[in-house]
């Protein structure tokens, strides 16, 4: 070989080399870009494949929402094509459900039917098949008081009896056939959630603020995102207070149903804006007035439960006079 063939050969070899290393670099890169702790390279790049595949058949706004009304018809691939894995969801549900090791969720085991419609005071969105959520999230049968099983039962190894190819199998696709003696009781009774029947109830935006007022760390088990899941809806100004004069006219009638309802929005010092009398020291000194004129006095503007907030035994303690009752 001459020297003039062997500098060719050289050279060759160096961009062959560097075209490798770009290459190499490429894809380094675009496993960093498509991958996170929860999805692998691989199913990154297949999401990608999926994008091309699914997303170019999508012509309209109509057809997205016939997708959506039809989720349970659709395939997973189909829905990570616009949503991804949903692994690293903002949502804590998704990342929960979708990363579990017991669990092998397809979207539609959750979504059967999609609104996509907003969300607002006036409308509710239902996005979750909540029958589907209580198979796992409701009281195990074995607790109830005519089962055949007891307390101490549920210390024992389950796996003793359900194991091996003639024990009963967990018949759902999305749920692992094996699986350790202390997962059992974790959905067997172990996360029961405070399910509530009037939830299916058409009016139930109408109602659900009553029963938020009495409890509402029950509705926090399962809209773990604390108030930004209420804000969403309770950011909007109500159908009730629209047209504003008329609201102004009869507001007094709901705030006297329950002023608990418009603290839910509003701090305890709006109402001052309008309505003056009230001292920076009142809620030290107001029960002077109270005594001296009665409680009835309150009622003008309060609901009779609002002092319940505060004072739980103020019927007992109060003197009915000044026209209270």
């Amino acid at each position: 070989m001459d020297e003039e063939t062997r500098r060719k050969h050289i050279r060759r070899s160096i961009i062959h080399l560097i075209i490798a290393s770009i290459i190499l670099n490429i894809l380094i890169t675009a496993t960093f870009l498509t991958s996170s702790p929860n999805i692998s390279p691989a199913s990154g790049w297949l999401m990608a494949v999926n994008k091309l595949e699914y997303r170019t058949g999508i012509k309209s706004k109509t057809d997205l929402k016939t997708i959506h009304t039809n989720a349970s018809k659709i395939s997973k691939e189909e829905c990570m094509a616009c949503h991804g894995s949903m692994k690293d969801s903002k949502l804590p549900l998704h990342r929960i459900h979708l990363t579990a090791h017991l669990v092998k969720f397809s979207c539609h085991d959750c979504h059967e039917k999609i609104s996509l419609e907003k969300r607002s005071n006036e409308r509710v969105v239902r996005l979750v098949d909540v029958g589907f959520c209580q198979k796992c999230h409701s009281e195990f049968s074995g607790n109830k008081p005519n089962s055949a099983m007891k307390p101490v039962d549920f210390q024992a190894d389950c796996t003793l009896c359900h194991s091996g190819k003639h024990a009963f199998r967990h018949a759902q696709e999305y749920l692992s056939q094996i699986m350790s003696p202390r997962d059992c009781k974790g959905c067997h009774g172990g996360r029961v959630l405070p399910w509530r029947q009037e939830h299916t109830r058409d009016d139930w935006v109408q109602k659900h603020g009553t029963l938020a007022l009495e409890d509402g760390g029950k509705c926090m088990s399962c809209h773990e995102y604390g108030l930004n899941f209420c804000q969403k809806c309770h950011s909007q100004k109500p159908a009730s207070h629209k047209p504003r004069d008329a609201w102004l006219d009869h507001h007094k009638l709901k705030a006297k149903s329950d002023t608990r309802a418009c603290l839910t929005c509003h701090k305890t010092d709006f109402c001052k804006k309008c309505h003056l009398g009230h001292t920076a020291d009142w809620r030290q000194t107001h029960y002077k007035m109270v005594l001296s004129e009665g409680q009835q006095m309150c009622w003008n503007c309060h609901s009779q439960v609002f002092c319940s907030s505060c004072h739980p035994d103020w019927q007992k303690n109060i003197p009915q006079i000044g026209g209270g009752r």
